[in-house]
């Protein structure tokens, strides 16, 4: 063997010896991560069978882009499984958002108009805070991934309305979930974070039957 072969063969010999404890690393670095993932799903999942009904507070951010507008709103919210749930604006938005079975009802107070809308998942990016409903099955719904120490990120494996992706940042709480943040095709975030969540408090179905005000007007959308 010549001495520039040697020389070669040391060069490729201290390369490999470098490069596999960072292949070894990375590999140990992406399988931590997937642990972590499906620790993270795994406890959400499991916190979520123990709940059939909520409620507490929320406050949500909403920067517009078309509008180049950020809007803040809080209020409280109310959730009965399997597809009930209510959540009440504070002013100055002074809305009621009502959803009972595959209907949605929008009350506006100030304006006494009321929009009535058929319920579905592809509906998440008009009233994303149904998401909270809706965290028994995320491997099936979502693709997920770790994007930092608690949160994570999930992007629908089917269409849903405009959403694209969902930032969820989990809880050490009874309820898994403090914020999440939901981007839409057109560039709107919305960020709602929730607070004193009571879990399982008795409430009944009729709590989310939504009876028309007097002096209201309709528009019905559900046909």
């Amino acid at each position: 063997m010549t001495r520039n072969t040697a020389d070669r063969h040391f060069i490729i010999l201290i390369l490999f010896l470098f490069a596999f404890p960072l292949s070894y690393a990375l590999l140990l670095t992406v399988a931590s991560a997937n642990s972590t993932v499906e620790a993270l799903v795994e406890t959400i999942q499991n916190k979520n069978r123990q709940i059939t009904g909520m409620q507490g507070n929320f406050s949500q951010t909403s920067y517009l882009k078309d509008l180049d507008r950020t809007e803040k709103y809080e209020g409280k919210f109310f959730i009965k499984k399997p597809s009930n749930m209510k959540w009440s604006y504070s002013d100055p938005r002074d809305e009621e958002i009502t959803i009972s079975g595959n209907e949605t009802w929008v009350y506006k107070k100030s304006e006494k108009l009321v929009w009535k809308y058929p319920f579905s998942k592809d509906a998440y990016g008009q009233v994303p805070i149904a998401l909270l409903g809706s965290l028994g099955d995320l491997k099936n719904d979502f693709h997920i991934t770790l994007i930092k120490d608690g949160t994570l990120e999930l992007k629908p494996k089917k269409p849903m309305g405009f959403m694209e992706k969902i930032h969820l940042e989990t809880s050490s709480t009874d309820f898994p979930v403090k914020t999440f943040t939901v981007f839409d095709s057109a560039g709107n975030i919305i960020v709602i974070e929730v607070s004193s969540v009571k879990i399982n408090p008795g409430l009944t179905d009729t709590f989310f039957i939504f009876n028309v005000p007097p002096d209201v007007e309709v528009y019905d959308f559900s046909q």
